[in-house]
């Protein structure tokens, strides 16, 4: 109930809310009940409806984080592995753990393979730590190679993680950061609008004002300039886009991520699993050098390392599924893979002989074991095709650690072939991407060869650029940075180098994504400004992005894109529309001021116009998001809207505020119609904006878009028939029937207006267009 409380609080008893509140207050005290039940309704209604869609945004996501939430394996009696929620382990039961799992509890390692661990959650260091039978391993740290068995000794609130091991998050929304900029802008308008009811004071009680037409003419002015719905329309199509992402298969951890999707204009990806499907088959084990091994005894050896030291990850599946590894061979020693050493080895007993073997990337295989000319050929010729290669080596020592075998002391005997397939898909992405101004970067541990066949297979441009990670890191800090800008591909890096580029990058000021699904990519992801995670990733990576594809396909991240950008064109919309009431509003009060007149609304009619100048069209575009034509970029947010608005919204207050100037000079008998007459002349250039701001903020005409136009027009038709076509009604707002003769000494003024209105429109809308390419 807690969250549910802190929605209400937010929403309710905000301190503009309170605010009107209080002006509703004075209102009743001033025995004018019509404008304090308005305001009041008004506000609690909008509220009310923040307050629903949060609720309702809360339940939704929570469903899905119940789906992406990493998962404890618990061991039963009988061997067999089930899956259960972090939350429900108990001090005693028995887990698997496998590399890229966060260790769910504290628990006693009973059983190990080679596994390591990442503890710098609890210590700092990221170092791997290795462990071994009997030592503890803590809650919230990561495995990085390796895997085990273990017992639960500590659990939620009693690890020494504590907090950290809570893994299943707290909805909580937060601000975005165009959001807080709103809410700044709230903020400076608040205070703003204390200035005004100052003015207002004092210009009234000299001219010789009663103390109600004060309070009324300051609330009205309040209503006028403090956007108190533009943040919460902000919040309904943000919490709008993360339901309709959702729908997608794509997970926002954040609402931010919406906004961070249309500022993206650099994206890293890793190879396998992003820009590959997931699914490896193996497609032969070849012998090499001179060794006496036949196929099917290298398979054997191929399947022993992968069934011992992989974790189940996928590559060990794919030798497993097409080698069987030999049933007695006793197991010495493991040394598990990982990122950092890009090989695996194993010791181990068979037929009265031990068998020392590692398996790897050549690169680093053949630092301890050389391959001739004619091997290292074959090799390129096979990564060259797109294939990955595995190389294996035996060694003669049978007693030194596995980490400590000799340089140049083992045997190249053969060579692991694995395919793996482009992802369906891919190219279209990739192209969406690059036509979008995003550049992207492949970050990979495979092969440079491996990775650029991928890589230009899926048409990333420049793709021939490659460095490796060896390489990288013989580079001095400024020729790193010059490396990290000239080339394309990134191979056989580490996850610290990986970090490191996407921290280079951020320094550039690009907004830089980062798309993985390993433990490996874990640093980066959380180092980018937007992480994105394949829901069938790592536990790891999950915890840390912004983002998780629950379809765990790279080419839901155009859906998402696009999408964003229509949220974010939508915000820019309606936000145009409470700048230019806003504006055009302080500009009426300014001219009534320095003319010595009194303010031509009462806080009913505020209200009332703005069901057409911003309720209406909100609703509209939260359920119709309108298309842009061009790729949204939110820095540009000011410039887009309150920049582009404001000569419009200036010729907007001039224009009413002349329309009830001459209205009044010329029938100062008749103020009620020259009132209601001002009121619909105001409210003629607020729906005419509606219009405008398609062309001025670059929003293409879809038949969407025309539906939601004749939606929004049957509505303000309905809305304006029946409050001055209804007589209780009419008298609410103090209307009288329209008078067209009022409007006729300024309708040429009107229409003129419209027409420079018009054509400043298309200009704006001629600037940002330019501006975005």
């Amino acid at each position: 109930m807690n969250g549910y409380w802190e929605i209400i609080r937010r929403n309710l008893f905000s301190p503009i809310v309170l605010a009107i509140f209080l002006l509703a207050g004075a209102l009743i005290y001033a025995r004018e009940y019509r404008d304090a039940w308005f305001i009041s309704v008004v506000i609690v209604v909008n509220s009310l409806i923040g307050i629903v869609q949060e609720i309702r945004a809360k339940r939704a996501l929570k469903k899905l984080e119940l789906m992406s939430q990493p998962r404890a394996r618990l061991l039963s009696a009988d061997g067999s592995v089930t899956e259960v929620a972090y939350d429900a382990l108990q001090v005693g039961d028995k887990i698997q753990l496998i590399a890229g799992d966060e260790v769910p509890a504290d628990v006693e390692m009973l059983e190990v393979k080679g596994l390591e661990l990442n503890e710098s959650m609890l210590t700092g260091e990221s170092a791997a730590v290795e462990k071994s039978v009997g030592d503890t391993a803590w809650a919230a740290t990561t495995v990085l190679a390796g895997s085990g068995e273990a017992r639960v000794t500590a659990v939620g609130a009693d690890t020494k993680a504590g907090a950290i091991s809570q893994v299943l998050k707290q909805y909580k929304p937060e601000l975005t950061p165009l959001q807080r900029a709103i809410q700044r802008a709230i903020s400076f308008l608040t205070f703003g609008a204390f200035g005004l009811a100052a003015l207002i004071f004092i210009a009234y009680m000299t001219s010789g004002q009663d103390s109600v037409q004060i309070l009324k003419t300051i609330t009205s002015a309040a209503v006028t300039v403090v956007p108190e719905g533009l943040l919460l329309a902000s919040s309904l199509l943000l919490a709008f886009g993360s339901l309709k992402l959702a729908q997608a298969r794509v997970l926002p951890q954040k609402l931010s991520a919406i906004e961070a999707m249309a500022l993206l204009n650099l994206l890293c990806v890793d190879k396998t699993g992003t820009l590959t499907s997931d699914e490896v088959t193996l497609e032969k084990i070849v012998a090499l050098g001179s060794g006496d091994q036949s196929g099917e005894t290298l398979s054997g050896i191929a399947a022993l390392i992968a069934e011992q030291t992989s974790g189940g990850n996928i590559t060990g599946q794919a030798i497993l599924e097409a080698a069987t590894p030999p049933k007695d061979a006793k197991i010495i020693d493991v040394m598990a893979f990982s990122s950092a050493r890009k090989m695996a080895g194993l010791r181990f007993e068979f037929e009265g002989k031990t068998h020392t073997v590692v398996m790897g990337a050549p690169e680093f295989v053949i630092e301890l074991a050389p391959v001739d000319e004619m091997g290292q050929r074959q090799i390129n010729e096979w990564a060259d095709e797109g294939l990955r290669v595995l190389l294996l080596a035996e060694f003669d020592d049978s007693r030194s650690a596995l980490k400590d075998l000799s340089i140049g002391s083992g045997r190249a005997i053969g060579a692991v072939i694995l395919r793996n397939s482009l992802r369906d898909g891919v190219q279209k992405t990739v192209q969406f991407l690059q036509d979008q101004g995003v550049s992207i970067r492949v970050i990979s541990g495979d092969n440079p060869r491996t990775v650029q066949f991928i890589a230009s297979a899926a048409g990333i441009n420049n793709s021939e650029k490659a460095i490796t990670g060896a390489a990288l890191a013989a580079l001095s800090d400024k020729d790193f940075i010059k490396a990290a800008d000239e080339h394309v591909i990134f191979a056989r890096v580490h996850p610290e180098q990986k970090e490191r580029l996407i921290a280079h990058y951020k320094s550039q000021a690009l907004f830089t994504g980062m798309v993985g699904d390993g433990v490996n990519d874990a640093l980066a992801l959380k180092k980018a400004d937007l992480g994105v995670a394949m829901h069938a990733g790592a536990p790891a990576s999950r915890r840390v992005s912004d983002i998780i594809l629950l379809n765990n396909s790279f080419t839901s991240l155009p859906l998402g894109m696009r999408l964003g950008n229509r949220i974010m064109q939508a915000i820019e919309v309606i936000a145009t529309l409470f700048f230019h009431k806003i504006t055009y509003g302080v500009v009426l009060l300014m001219c009534t001021l320095s003319l010595g007149m009194v303010y031509p609304y009462q806080p009913r009619h505020i209200t009332f116009m703005n069901i057409f100048l911003v309720t209406l069209p909100t609703l509209m575009w939260t359920f119709f998001p309108p298309v842009p034509n061009h790729r949204i970029n939110p820095r540009l947010f000011w410039r887009h809207t309150l920049v582009s608005v404001m000569p419009i919204a200036l010729i907007t207050g001039l224009t009413v505020a002349f329309t009830y100037w001459i209205g009044s000079a010329i029938f100062p008998d008749r103020p009620e119609e020259v009132a209601t007459m001002t009121v619909l002349t105001a409210t003629f250039y607020g729906v005419y904006l509606v219009f405008l701001v398609g062309p001025m903020l670059g929003v293409t005409l879809t038949r969407n878009a025309r539906k939601a136009r004749l939606l929004y027009m049957l509505a303000v038709s309905v809305v304006a028939a029946g409050s001055f076509g209804i007589g209780p009604l009419r008298r609410f707002f103090d209307f009288t029937k329209p008078d067209i003769i009022v409007l006729l000494p300024a309708l040429g003024v009107i229409v003129l207006a419209a027409i420079l209105q018009w054509w400043l429109a298309l200009r704006a809308g001629v600037k940002v267009r330019s501006s975005q390419s």
